[in-house]
């Protein structure tokens, strides 16, 4: 997968401040002010490649149950070097401001691996097409 250089490693400190007591996960970069992350998270969820739409279309029911606050812009399947790869895009509200997040995820040894590119909202006209490119950029054997 390629990433931005202007992306880092997130520091364990700006970890826990941002995601509280959460797991960290295997990969989280960040931009030099934390406005920008994405994040790879290999999970215990079983599952096939077939069955990427269904755990598509259960993570967008979930979210929107937990969070009916959330406005979703896209989702889908797409195939990418050779894999099914599902995502979703949604604007949620933090603390202060609104956040555009870029959820996209494949099956590595049947289990889901799943990643997260959010940014500012005011940073997404900038951003949303370089999450493409990362997205489009993603090899999983």
């Amino acid at each position: 997968m390629l990433a931005p250089v202007t992306l880092t490693t997130m520091s364990d400190e700006m970890w826990a401040f941002k995601y509280q007591n959460k797991a960290r996960p295997i990969l989280v970069l960040t931009d030099k002010d934390a406005e920008i992350n994405l994040i790879a998270h290999l999970t215990n969820q079983p599952a096939q490649e077939s069955q990427i739409n269904e755990f598509k279309e259960a993570q967008i029911k979930q979210l929107k149950k937990q969070r009916p606050d959330l406005t979703f812009i896209d989702s889908g399947v797409r195939l990418i070097n050779g894999k099914h790869i599902g995502y979703f895009k949604f604007i949620s509200q933090a603390i202060d401001q609104k956040v555009f997040n870029y959820y996209f995820f494949a099956t590595l040894d049947e289990k889901i691996l799943l990643f997260t590119f959010n940014c500012i909202e005011k940073l997404q006209n900038t951003w949303e097409n370089t999450a493409d490119k990362i997205v489009a950029s993603l090899q999983i054997n």
